[in-house]
């Protein structure tokens, strides 16, 4: 028997940890006898040649891992490959979609089989039994799988008729769900590390998985659901990651929901990176602030730049909206650490926020919004609500008043307090963040920029207008074009404002040139110079991209002496 790990990613960057875990896990537990390979593809690849590559490794099992970003890509698969093999191939599907969702896969899309949360010890189960020639009839003593059960006719995996009872695949038309629950939590030191050989992964990012589960119950996370938090032994950890030390990776992220839940643990390992460092890899952190201790603070500051970055989601600054979700940050603590941290200025830090929350209008928005730009992040993450099947505020949507896509990703079109006209403002606010804060290419101008606003929002809100009457909101702005954008919107509103300084509008715009020298460069011109008035005079700087922050991608400048004629010495 073959079975085909089939996983489709976001970006070609990306690998999908699941596929890896899975094989590794059956590997060490299962008997050995069936052959399991992976295939890995990304939702921009051209369909028929995903379509093809997946049938060309003949398998006797595709089993595909399934997640709101490549579901509909995965459906379309799962259909055309039942109508090319009909039922000589038998389809798994995993994931978080299947697992909430089995009915729609197993009665409309025609899988055989989903599996129900984590999956190691189903999986490596289920492989065994298709190994050992036993009719493929899937045991209702196995936690963690949902199928179709046919009293009438049933198959084996050979494809030939076997008698009732001996179930191996689903008969078309059948209406009967069979759901043995949840598999049960796997011991995470019983699954082996991923990444022996480092070749299938050449410049891509890396997933690691210290701990599994969630002290909090966010009503809008799945993780929400499995209360509690299991660790990987720590002392297994730092062996692993020496690996990725050793072989200078270039960035590994930690897929753990909040790896400083326990800051004991997160201590010990963040001091073995600093101990252990070694000059190039960069390793990611989702973090909650309100865990982030005087020692955590205290250490992480020690690092070098570059060695961490963190990920902290603050979702809202509306106490309402935060006790709606089961949300209970201490805003105070998060810009404490915040500032501590941006002062620093070593490590990268993400700041994230959902739109479409309940009891969130356009007007606490704009409040949630200025707070979270104002603590200075390196990457402001405005997301928007999706509605999950298996959150607590899937179940409550309509008290809330949740409208949400039927299509996944299932974000929210409007809410009791937002209309569609007000997200999709919001939409395209998110759109200039990732092209103005979070390139974190204008962040001196930006900053300047504000006192022409009555509010961060508002600069972003005009900026929207100014795209959108400009036409530039319908084209792709190359990275030089949009510092001559920037340079037009803040013209036009200091035109706008009639008494606006002169002098004031200057510096702007000659900070616009400098936060552009500091992020751009001719090609092959990796050493430039460019003469700057701030106001005080001429000055000359050198721009170095040879080196640049790895932090904030900033190249290194100086100041170029100058003589009383301002001659460069």
């Amino acid at each position: 028997m073959k079975i085909l790990l089939t996983a489709v990613n976001a970006k070609y960057i990306h690998t999908c940890p699941a596929v890896y875990s899975l094989k590794a896990f059956a590997g060490k537990h299962g008997n050995g006898k069936t052959q399991i390979g992976i295939a890995e593809y990304t939702i921009n690849d051209r369909y028929q040649d995903v379509l093809s590559g997946i049938l060309s490794h003949h398998a006797d099992v595709i089993a595909f891992s399934v997640y709101i970003w490549n579901r509909d890509y995965i459906c379309r698969l799962i259909r055309d490959i039942r109508k090319i093999c009909g039922q000589d191939v038998l389809i798994w599907a995993g994931g978080p979609e299947p697992t909430y969702d089995p009915e729609t896969f197993l009665f409309r899309e025609k899988a055989d089989l989903c599996m129900l949360g984590e999956g190691e010890e189903t999986f490596t189960r289920l492989s065994d039994l298709l190994s050992e020639g036993k009719p493929v009839r899937y045991p209702p003593d196995l936690p963690g799988i949902a199928f179709q059960s046919s009293p009438s006719r049933e198959r084996k995996h050979d494809g030939t008729d076997s008698a009732p009872g001996d179930l191996s695949h689903t008969e078309v038309g059948a209406e009967t769900l069979v759901c043995t629950g949840m598999a049960p939590p796997v011991a995470l030191d019983s699954i082996p590390f991923l990444y022996e050989d480092l070749s299938v992964f050449e410049n891509r990012i890396l997933y690691y998985e210290a701990s599994r589960g969630c002290p909090f119950g966010c009503a809008y996370c799945l993780s929400g659901k499995e209360r509690g938090l299991r660790h990987r032994d720590v002392g297994t950890v730092k062996q692993e990651l020496s690996f990725f030390l050793r072989e200078k990776v270039k960035q590994v992220k930690f897929i753990d929901r909040t790896f400083n839940a326990d800051p004991a643990f997160a201590a010990k390992i963040w001091r073995f990176l600093q101990e252990n460092d070694n000059g190039v890899t960069n390793f990611h952190f989702e973090i909650e602030a309100d865990r982030m201790t005087e020692e955590l603070l205290e250490l992480v500051s020690s690092f070098r730049p570059g060695l961490i970055q963190m990920e902290i989601g603050v979702q809202s600054a509306n106490p309402d909206t935060l006790r709606s979700v089961n949300r209970n940050p201490d805003l105070g603590r998060i810009r404490k650490v915040m500032d501590t941290l941006v002062k620093k200025q070593n490590i990268n830090l993400h700041l994230d926020l959902i739109a479409g929350l309940p009891h969130e209008g356009i007007d606490s928005f704009r409040k949630s919004f200025q707070a979270v730009y104002s603590m200075r992040p390196h990457q402001f993450q405005l997301g928007f609500l999706k509605l999950l099947r298996g959150t607590a505020l899937w179940d409550r949507r309509e008290e809330y008043g949740l409208v949400c896509s039927e299509d996944a990703p299932y974000e929210v079109l409007k809410t009791k307090w937002l209309s569609y006209e007000e997200l999709h403002l919001l939409h395209e606010i998110s759109d200039r963040l990732e092209e103005f804060v979070n390139t974190q290419g204008f962040r001196r101008s930006l900053c300047l920029a504000e006192e022409l606003f009555p509010d961060s929002f508002s600069l972003f809100e005009n900026l929207v207008c100014f795209f959108r009457a400009s036409g530039y909101d319908r084209v792709h702005l190359s990275v030089q074009r949009r510092y001559e954008v920037f340079a037009e919107f803040i013209q036009k509103q200091a035109e706008q404002r009639k008494d606006y300084p002169e002098e004031k509008l200057r510096l702007i715009l000659e900070t616009i040139r400098f936060d552009r020298m500091l992020h751009t460069h001719p090609p092959r011109r990796m050493i430039l110079q460019e003469t700057f008035d701030f106001g005080e005079g001429d000055v000359t700087i050198c721009f170095d991209h040879r080196s640049c922050s790895p932090v904030n991608g900033e190249a290194l400048f100086s100041v170029i002496p100058t003589t009383k004629n301002g001659n460069v010495l």
